[in-house]
């Protein structure tokens, strides 16, 4: 089976993943994103947007496309006949769904985005765990190291996720504890780059306001880094459902409790936090795994796109008449 991942979008590099994850399961997959954003943050593909003459042959050579974001389905070169699925990773105002009109198969990632699309399938979002960007490394001995990679900046609303909040309660926390305690704030990175620095981190920030998780908090699992988040009970029981009944990880915690966590954490010390990265790359393994998180939440929405393709209609719920 050949599978098409096709973005208008870098999606921070997502669809690029996917694709990885998926050859690591055994299929055939590419992707076909832009190169990175405009601020220069280059992210990985296999094929750039737009497409061209060769590129569009080899959509509609897939035996199954999923259509990131639902926007490159509007284009006269996309093959409508083909099964399509429909992957959303941004609010619902953000997107596309004309592909929903037409009855294929839709999802939502399993984070805060079931909140916005209610009627839709999460599924999860996919780490290709063996690729050698997702290895952990050597972590410091003589200090503990914490990595912030932060959104939007000039966010407002959902984008807003308490970026200069964070940064100011973790500078003092480190500030108190002087060589023992290194931060970082990775912005503006390609995400190669990012990647690598999270990698030698043994705490990992990602969010405490909006009570998700997001891509990056199941990276830096892979990295060997303790995770902090605010995943709360919402997203706790979709991450059970994708995998089947897998509880997380996670280093729980709002915003106004970061600084006490992170005292904790530091009082722990550097060898602890490195056994317990250990394991969380350890529970990625087993929960995260490509090959069972494809077979459990992607093969059916593959399979009713196919369906679908031969006209015997769609078995998934769509929430279908969106535009």
């Amino acid at each position: 089976m050949l599978v098409a991942h096709v973005s208008q979008t870098p999606v921070a590099g997502a669809a690029w993943a996917w694709a990885e994850a998926f050859r690591q399961a055994g299929l055939e997959s590419f992707c076909l994103a832009p190169a990175g954003y405009a601020d220069g943050r280059a992210m990985p593909r296999h094929e750039d947007w737009p497409p061209g003459e060769r590129q569009v042959e080899m959509i509609r050579s897939a035996d199954v496309i999923f259509c990131h974001q639902g926007h490159p389905y509007r284009y006269e070169w996309y093959p409508r006949d083909r099964p399509t699925v429909v992957v959303y990773h941004s609010q619902p105002w953000r997107v596309n769904r004309a592909a929903e009109n037409d009855g294929w198969p839709a999802a939502c990632l399993g984070q805060y985005h079931t909140r916005l699309y209610p009627a839709l399938p999460p599924v999860p979002n996919l780490v290709p765990l063996r690729h050698a960007w997702f290895q952990p490394r050597a972590k410091p001995t003589d200090c503990v190291r914490i990595v912030y990679s932060p959104g939007n900046p000039d966010g407002r609303g959902w984008d807003d996720k308490g970026r200069e909040r964070t940064v100011d309660i973790v500078r003092q926390v480190a500030q108190r504890h002087g060589p023992a305690c290194e931060f970082g704030v990775i912005t503006g990175a390609a995400l190669q780059d990012c990647l690598r620095r999270k990698a030698t981190a043994h705490v990992a920030i990602d969010e405490c306001v909006t009570g998700s998780y997001h891509r990056c908090s199941l990276e830096a699992l892979a990295l060997g880094c303790v995770v902090i988040n605010a995943c709360d009970g919402g997203c706790a029981a979709n991450i059970r459902r994708m995998t089947g009944g897998c509880g997380h990880p996670f280093r729980v915690c709002r915003l106004p409790a970061l600084a006490g966590v992170l005292e904790h954490l530091l009082e722990l010390g550097g060898e602890a936090l490195r056994r317990e990265g250990a394991r969380n790359r350890a529970w990625m393994e087993g929960a995260w795994g490509p090959d069972e998180l494809i077979e459990r939440n992607f093969m059916p929405l593959i399979e009713a796109a196919r369906a679908r393709a031969k006209g015997r209609g769609c078995s998934l719920a769509t929430g279908g008449g969106r535009t």
